[in-house]
């Protein structure tokens, strides 16, 4: 189905920003309809919890990702509802490789990563609808991991995430920004007895889309996780994520609004983990609810993850 929208110059705020709105399901991937252009951001919202920082050994590792992530609002930058008649409906599988060598730099381990969405959305505004299956924004990644003690341990990695996506500036729903992004990001695990406190930390820069003349903020995302081990092969967990923008958008070189179009959210919900041996597959499942949304969808995203050596 073809959405046909007005004239750019003659739409409003939010409807030039329903362009992306599905690629903040991403993973690398997503969880939900941020601010930036479209709503969109890539930073994998809610894909981590257990074991976060703890990097396996040297080898060749598989991670397959699946999220389904829903919503019936989008807020405004005072909390109430934006966009009227707003619906999201995304399904994400994201497969995802990750290398770790036997190679030390600086006193860590090297190792990379790759992630490449699969996404199907559909996306309700105002009367209009629009939904796009397709690939998303590719992500790569070296890093280096730390095992300082038994208990903490850390890793770095500078990603960069390229404009390999679906994507047309005239079509309502896309599965990719046309933007490339450098990111920053951080891991850390404090794994003593059968607590595991984690978190994942990124900082997202983006370059503007040539497309469309819009420059999308800069913005912080983590995500976090306090679990438990309640039985040898079983792991119970509190987990969720915040995004907080920190640098305006802008359009033609000005500023969005008079706040920027700045997004910031919070979610939170149960988490569960299996695992019968630290060498062997591990799945967990995840359910996080937002709330505080700003400029961002308010809604419900389940996480599958699923880890095994190759």
């Amino acid at each position: 189905m073809t959405v046909q929208h007005p004239p750019m110059a003659h739409r409003p705020a939010w409807a030039k920003r329903l362009n992306a709105v599905a690629a903040a399901t991403l993973l690398a991937l997503t969880a939900g309809a941020q601010a930036t252009e479209g709503g969109a951001t890539t930073a994998a919202a809610g894909a981590e919890g257990f074991l976060a920082g703890a990097l396996p050994p040297a080898g060749l590792y598989g991670l397959v990702y699946v999220n389904h992530y829903s919503a019936n609002r989008f807020n405004g930058g005072g909390g109430a509802s934006l966009i009227p008649g707003f619906k999201v409906r995304a399904n994400v599988v994201v497969p995802r490789l990750v290398y770790m060598t036997d190679q030390q730099v600086l006193g860590g381990q090297l190792g990379f990563y790759g992630v490449l969405p699969l996404v199907s959305v559909k996306v309700d505004a105002a009367g209009a609808s629009g939904s796009h299956t397709g690939l998303g924004d590719i992500e790569v990644a070296p890093l280096i991991a730390w095992h300082h003690s038994p208990q903490l341990h850390t890793a770095a990695a500078l990603a960069v995430v390229l404009p390999t996506g679906d994507y047309d500036k005239n079509r309502m729903v896309n599965t990719g920004n046309h933007i490339t992004t450098l990111r920053p990001v951080f891991v850390a695990s404090w794994l003593d007895g059968s607590l595991d406190a984690s978190t994942k930390v990124t900082y997202s820069i983006n370059r503007k889309n040539s497309a469309t003349d819009y420059q999308s903020g800069q913005y912080l995302h983590a995500d976090y996780n306090l679990g438990l081990r309640v039985a040898p092969a079983w792991q119970l967990g509190l987990q969720g994520y915040l995004i907080h923008q920190t640098t305006d958008d802008k359009a033609g070189g000005a500023s969005v609004g008079a706040d920027g179009f700045r997004t910031r959210a919070f979610a939170l919900g149960p988490a569960l983990r299996w695992q019968t041996a630290p060498t062997s597959p591990s799945l967990e499942a995840r359910v996080l609810k937002e709330t505080g949304a700003r400029y961002h969808s308010e809604g419900t995203s389940l996480w599958l993850k699923a880890v095994f050596p190759l």
